[in-house]
């Protein structure tokens, strides 16, 4: 066991959490280029349910009670600043673990490490937690070939990088949950989604997507119904909830306190990717 991968267990027994995994053993995540200072936890600190400070990324299992499960990799947001990881990390897995359905967190890399593409390093953390997600998959009680990921505002952008990557995807989720995703339209052409090199590709391979929104969210409701619709233009299966009224990072509590996760829990069957039985 590295040095790192020890650290992990000790705070997990000591948390009574769930099996970590770190991302990367033994070697610097690609494009690392930050290290902690003298006595900084390489994991992140934490305080009012934020994470900053991510030197060593790494995802918190929640296994699901029984074999079978499908897994939901959780990505918390932040504006690639930091992790909301209670509200949109932490009590989003024990809801969907309670709903029958294996979780993990994923504790990407911030702050950015680029600032004009500050998705670059997370994007990387998230393909290596999809890949250990599928390898770890039964010891959590779930089935490696129904993996789905859910993310928060950034993290909402990241799952969209990881399930619509530009060229030729490989290692994609079997469906995604994008919760009032942040950074998705084309600033020069308004209503579309990024495109190019560092946008979005779509086709009728895409995994499905289910996306919630609050129509007063300063994040622009419009970033959700642009990629829904190019989604289905693409011959892609997109749902969308919207609300008139709840704001940004309303998180596990849902607008106006709506019990949004038994709702993807009920979507997540139908794409064939249901909890336990």
């Amino acid at each position: 066991m590295s040095r790192w991968a020890a650290v992990l267990a000790l705070l997990a027994a000591a948390a009574g959490a769930g099996p970590t995994v770190p991302l990367w053993v033994d070697a610097a995540p690609p494009s690392e280029t930050l290290r902690p200072g003298p006595g900084e936890p390489p994991e992140g600190a934490v305080a009012g349910g934020r994470r900053t400070r991510v030197f060593a990324p790494w995802l918190e299992a929640f296994p699901a009670a029984r074999p079978g499960a499908s897994l939901v990799l959780v990505f918390p947001g932040g504006g690639y600043g930091l992790l909301a990881e209670s509200h949109e990390g932490t009590e989003v897995a024990r809801e969907l673990n309670r709903l029958g359905h294996a979780a993990a967190v994923v504790r990407y890399r911030v702050p950015a490490r680029d600032p004009a593409r500050p998705w670059l390093a997370p994007l990387a953390d998230a393909r290596r937690a999809l890949a250990l997600a599928r390898s770890s998959a039964a010891a959590w009680n779930a089935d490696p070939a129904k993996v789905a990921a859910l993310g928060f505002s950034a993290g909402g952008n990241l799952v969209a990088r990881l399930a619509y990557p530009p060229g030729a995807g490989a290692g994609l989720p079997d469906a995604v949950i994008l919760v009032y995703p942040a950074y998705l339209l084309d600033g020069s052409a308004p209503g579309r989604i990024r495109a190019g090199a560092d946008g979005f590709a779509l086709g009728p391979g895409s995994p499905p997507a289910l996306l919630l929104h609050s129509e007063d969210d300063p994040i622009p409701v419009g970033g959700s119904r642009a990629l829904a619709e190019a989604l289905r233009a693409a011959g892609a299966r997109a749902e969308t909830r919207l609300w008139p009224d709840g704001g940004h990072g309303w998180g596990v509590r849902g607008p106006l306190g709506r019990p949004w996760i038994p709702d993807v829990s009920a979507w997540l069957a139908r794409q064939g990717l249901g909890p336990s039985r």
